[in-house]
């Protein structure tokens, strides 16, 4: 960029090509020896080809002098005609006539590597350490540059992810501590019945889940992604919410005598929610390994498999904690120092004083008011008595008709693609680039129709097909409708050109080819081992100025099926397809995993809940939070990419987790009316639901301020599935399940049924 406003200037042109020698000239050590950019550029006639390189040409700078640069294609006698619209600033000034450039504010200049074998990428890798130095200590009274390499995103997000690695310090401090507090007894002095060190051990048990996930799959050789970075966050979450299941069964255990029995109730009690939860986790992230994406591919892969460590690390590891928390509590010990205490009564008794009756007293609970937490009375306290009161629940339903009304709306509108700017921390160079980039030039790249086969290009009806290809795509809206690199048509407008016979047409192609004026075309044709026909040839059409990447995308395809549909065999390329094929299938792709997920669903529901009406809760309140999580990021501006996919993919995981656990509550209640088998659902599982729910956002709340645009989506996203999932868990279906759940039939009603059934048969 000019800091003068106007780079269309000798001075400034020249400063520009000074800044390309030096670039040409930086060296790096590989291999023990010493490179430069030349041992690994791509080649135009034996040079390195950099784009953007007729602003220092003498030609151009000749025209600048005499203010007469023809736009948007230069033309000059020794250059032939070069088109450089693509290199410069979208926003540009003309003279009167609207055909001669007078001003531009910005220039791109691109130095293009070796694609072609993997030690050219990594000389590249060696030198850009060097170019980043050079750059960085670069200053200049007239120019203002940004700049960015191949490894430039890569870089920037691996730096974004081991920064925000100070966040899981505090999320686990977060989790930790609220695990502790909930795990906290009713009663605040008794030293025998308190369950924080379980809070401690269920943190533990996901830990060893995450290391064990890591471990098993980095030793099988599944690559590490820079999005596996959320898999703490995640597996922490659903292992909380999987402890303080069994701590809810452990609790209405409490009626037990011996350790064995408690646990033996507990597992019965709580076996069946967190087997439901797990299993249908594994099976929706299991859904995305098909995924052609490698970075939905592994990260799945990698939950997938720390999702089982956590589920087994339950039923062992922390299974194993309660049971030797419940024998401590057997033999009547202090929960800090494991001594044998006597009561408070004992101790009043024996005129203990007041401080070691706080502190050296307690007594096993004998009920389940004694053994929870004070936040566990809360969601059943106040839940109730909002979901089955009549006018509460028309609220509850109106405004959940809202939220999806909204959710759908957000879905039809939800736009695709990821902006680089988006990648990357604002301070660093790269997003400096990305937003010149984004911002100031045209969405526009050229691409090439490769036409493979023997033609005889002297042949009128070869030139008509060839013609007919390029007029077809410049017709299209997707396209620009004059731009073309066709070296046919220079070829024919040359002296060189001969088609008197096919062998004098050869001859003529080789001749203009070799000329210098013409050298740019010589990519462009391929001859045969004898030099005695064309094998393979291409051109070249530029797309029109894209609004977004949804536009490159359909672009793409509209090219392929020019491609296809011509009369001449060809097919169309751009190196940019590369990045534009995931805007037209990450849709797909999102929609097939999400669907693979929400089939699971519906399987292990009827697996685990047998109740034909019970899993058309489940399910329609999963689509409900999935249509949610879908259609509100429509609102706070993030598009769908492999990113978000990987975020709605767990989002599916989550959802069930709240959802099977209230209708499983209901299930399994021995009430006979709907609204007390709703309270009993509420009693049995509003406090595990809740408790999940808020040591998650606890955890994943801090992540809004993470550089990373990783981490701050998965935290949106996160957020979102939380907040729909327990509203539907707590608020929406215990208002269905009271109007139209499932009754449960009394022996009496079943005798009775049976009686009537016999007496028709007599």
């Amino acid at each position: 960029m000019s800091k003068s406003g106007n780079l269309l200037k000798r001075a400034e042109l020249e400063e520009v090509k000074t800044i390309a020698e030096h670039v040409l000239n930086i060296t790096a050590l590989y291999n023990g020896a010493n490179i430069k950019f030349s041992d690994f550029c791509a080649n135009v006639n034996n040079n390195c080809a950099v784009e953007g390189d007729l602003f220092w040409s003498p030609e151009f700078l000749a025209a600048v002098d005499k203010i007469n640069v023809t736009y948007p294609i230069f033309t000059s006698p020794k250059l032939g005609a070069v088109s450089y619209a693509s290199y410069i600033a979208d926003k540009v000034t003309l003279d009167t006539t609207g055909r001669h450039l007078t001003g531009v504010k910005f220039i791109k200049i691109s130095f293009m590597i070796r694609t072609d074998g993997s030690t050219y990428e990594d000389m590249a890798t060696e030198w850009v350490k060097n170019f980043n130095s050079y750059m960085e200590k670069y200053s200049s009274n007239k120019l203002d540059i940004a700049y960015g390499h191949f490894k430039s995103r890569d870089e920037e997000l691996d730096k974004n992810v081991s920064g925000d690695i100070t966040l899981f310090s505090i999320t686990f401090t977060l989790m930790i501590t609220y695990a502790c507090v909930s795990t906290i007894s009713g009663r605040f002095t008794d030293q025998v019945g308190q369950r924080m060190w379980l809070g401690f051990a269920g943190i533990f048990a996901a830990g060893f889940a995450i290391v064990a996930g890591f471990g098993l799959c980095a030793a099988v050789g599944v690559e590490f992604v820079s999005i596996v970075g959320v898999l703490p966050f995640l597996i922490i979450g659903i292992g909380i919410d999987d402890m303080f299941i069994l701590l809810s069964g452990l609790s209405e255990a409490q009626s037990k005598i011996s350790v064995e029995e408690r646990m033996a109730e507990t597992l019965r009690i709580a076996g069946v929610g967190i087997s439901i939860t797990s299993l249908t986790d594994v099976i929706a992230f299991a859904a995305g390994i098909g995924s052609t994406f490698i970075s939905v591919r592994n990260f799945c892969i990698y939950t997938s498999v720390a999702v089982v460590f956590c589920y087994l690390n339950n039923l062992t590891f922390f299974a194993s904690c309660i049971a030797i928390n419940e024998r401590r509590i057997n033999d009547n010990r202090h929960f800090m120092t494991c001594r044998k205490i006597d009561t408070k009564e004992e101790l009043r008794r024996r005129g203990a004083s007041a401080k070691t009756i706080l502190c050296c007293g307690g007594s096993q609970p004998t009920g389940r008011h004694e053994a929870e937490g004070f936040i566990d009375r809360f969601p059943r306290w106040i839940i109730p008595k909002i979901v089955l009161k009549t006018p509460f629940k028309i609220i509850i339903i109106l405004l959940f008709l809202g939220y999806l009304a909204a959710g759908i709306y957000g879905c039809i509108y939800l736009k695709q693609g990821l902006l680089l700017t988006n990648l990357v921390n604002e301070d660093s160079y790269f997003y400096k680039y990305s937003q010149w980039n984004e911002e100031y030039f045209p969405r526009q790249s050229p691409v090439s129709f490769v036409i493979q086969g023997s033609y005889k290009y002297s042949h009128d009806n070869t030139q008509a097909l060839v013609n007919k290809l390029i007029s077809d795509a410049q017709s299209n809206k997707y396209f620009d409708g004059a731009f073309e690199i066709n070296w046919l048509k220079s070829f024919k407008n040359s002296h060189f050109y001969s088609n008197v016979t096919e062998q004098s047409f050869i001859v003529g192609v080789y001749d203009f080819l070799q000329n210098p004026m013409y050298s740019r075309f010589l990519n462009d044709v391929v001859f045969d081992s004898q030099n005695q026909s064309i094998t393979a040839s291409r051109v070249y059409v530029l797309t029109a100025k894209l609004e977004d990447s949804q536009d490159e995308g359909k672009m793409m395809l509209e090219s392929r099926d020019i491609a296809d549909s011509a009369a001449i065999n060809c097919f169309s390329f751009s190196p940019y397809f590369v990045a534009f094929e995931q805007y037209v299938a990450i849709l797909g792709q999102s929609l097939q995993s999400v669907g693979i997920a929400l089939a699971a669903v519906f399987v292990i529901t009827c697996i685990f809940m047998p109740h034909p009406v019970l899993i058309l809760f489940v399910t329609v309140a999963v689509t409900m939070i999935m249509v949610g999580v879908f259609g509100y990021l429509f609102f706070i501006d993030v598009t769908l990419s492999a990113i978000t996919m990987i975020h709605l993919i767990m989002s599916v995981g989550f959802s069930i987790d709240f959802t099977a656990h209230i209708c499983h509550g209901y299930m399994i209640s021995t009430a006979t009316e709907r609204g007390e088998r709703v309270k009993s659902a509420i009693d049995k599982t509003g406090a595990p639901i809740f408790h999940g729910a808020i040591s998650s956002l606890l955890g994943i709340v801090v992540l809004f301020w993470a550089k990373s645009y990783i981490f701050r989506t998965f935290g949106i996203v996160m957020a979102f599935v939380l907040l729909f999932g327990i509203t539907h868990a707590l608020l929406l279906l215990p208002v269905i399940l009271s109007w139209i759940g499932p009754l449960r039939h009394t022996v009496a009603e079943n005798e009775k049924s049976m009686s009537n059934l016999r007496d028709k048969r007599s």
